[in-house]
């Protein structure tokens, strides 16, 4: 397992679209939602940085469910 660093926020965004997120709003932070097959909504959100922290992207990867190694750089 690689090590987790920070990550751009168009990459964050490149990777929630690529699963299934869809952006559903854009306020002090950048919302999205996916709809899984078992109806369950999984909501997250981007904050509006250059750069998303550790702690930020750790939070994403419980929110989502997807595995730590899609955000490893």
């Amino acid at each position: 397992m690689g090590k987790l660093k920070k990550l751009s926020q168009q990459k964050i965004i490149q990777i929630l679209q690529n699963n299934g997120f869809r952006q559903v709003r854009a306020r002090k932070h950048i919302t999205f939602k996916k709809i899984t097959r078992e109806e369950k909504v999984l909501t997250t959100w981007v904050p509006h940085h250059r750069e998303v922290t550790i702690f930020v992207i750790q939070y994403i990867i419980k929110q989502t469910g997807k595995p730590r190694e899609e955000f490893e750089s």
